[in-house]
């Protein structure tokens, strides 16, 4: 048994691919300011509204007590390192 070509293939190189990465973030600033301007818009009525203001106070606010543990927690821990 014998196989016989018939055609002569030419031979076509594959292409480079060049890859190139945009390190702009998963939130970029277009969409930010999309975000906020819609957040800024939504009516307080609705339950949604009402549950997102609620959050952004609570998210807002600083927890005083929690920063003033978390620093001494480092500074001890970078005092005993070195």
């Amino acid at each position: 048994m014998e196989l016989v070509l018939n055609q002569e293939l030419e031979y076509v190189p594959e292409p480079i691919e060049v890859l190139r990465f945009k390190n702009r973030g998963l939130l970029n600033s277009n969409y930010k300011s999309l975000v906020k301007q819609n957040f800024s818009r939504s009516k307080s009525k609705s339950i949604f509204g009402i549950r997102q203001r609620l959050k952004s106070t609570q998210f807002n606010t600083i927890n005083h007590t929690a920063v003033i543990l978390k620093i001494s927690v480092f500074a001890i821990l970078f005092v005993a390192l070195f």
